[in-house]
């Protein structure tokens, strides 16, 4: 039973990550699969139907004349895709959203257990969830989020130490997978993130930059993982 009641208005922190710390995303496929499911299914008016492959072509190729249809259950403000985690920072926009969103992203294990002819749980039981409940919490989430993908490359983030900042910034600003390059692009492939929230919190892209450079160290990290371990 979840200890969390989710309320209309309000935001989250949601997270999971592959049973055994299992790779989630093995191929590029994988992330835009998932990537793309954040986009049709958080649509109330969208009717996921299996095998229609050509109606999900059409919604995508055509996500800009179809924007004024869709019904959204959550806003996404960030998010970042780990090979074997995700991170996803969202507001519930109706009652039941999120749940009704997170239901309907299980067509992603379907999918991953398809594709490797595997069977049995791909992630680490149900969802995680966090009240983000103040502005501050935001901004120390954003960081903590889009930082997730130096893991990739060796750098210490979680342990401040990060000495090579340009090489940092010139990793995250390349990594496809994560609401900071459409943060910094103002552009995306489809639009999962909900881009004028970044103006709520931060006073531009200097502002948003030098906040992830100076807070990228120990007393960030201790009140991250104070609430999402």
């Amino acid at each position: 039973m979840r200890d969390i009641e989710f309320v209309t208005g309000e935001y989250y922190h949601l997270y999971n990550r592959g049973v055994d710390r299992r790779t989630i995303f093995q191929t590029p496929a994988d992330f835009s699969r998932f990537y793309e499911s954040l986009y049709l299914f958080n649509d109330a008016n969208y009717k996921h139907i299996s095998g229609d492959e050509l109606n999900k072509a059409v919604l995508l190729s055509g996500h800009e004349v179809f924007s004024m249809d869709r019904d959204p259950f959550v806003k996404i403000l960030l998010f970042c895709l780990m090979p074997n985690h995700y991170h996803l920072f969202v507001q519930q926009l109706k009652d039941g959203g999120i749940s009704r969103l997170m239901h309907k992203m299980k067509g992603y294990s379907r999918y991953f257990n398809l594709i490797n002819e595997r069977t049995g749980a791909l992630f680490e039981g149900e969802f995680k969830a966090k009240h983000v409940d103040n502005d501050a919490y935001f901004k120390h989430l954003a960081i903590y989020i889009h930082s997730n993908p130096l893991d990739l490359i060796g750098i210490n983030w979680k342990e401040g130490d990060v000495l090579d900042w340009p090489k940092a910034r010139d990793f995250l600003d390349s990594y496809p997978w994560s609401s900071h390059q459409a943060w910094i692009q103002n552009d995306q492939s489809y639009p999962v993130i909900d881009q004028a929230s970044f103006s709520d919190f931060f006073d531009g892209m200097d502002d948003y930059f030098e906040v992830l450079k100076s807070w990228m160290g120990r007393d960030l990290i201790v009140k991250i993982e104070s609430v999402t371990e």
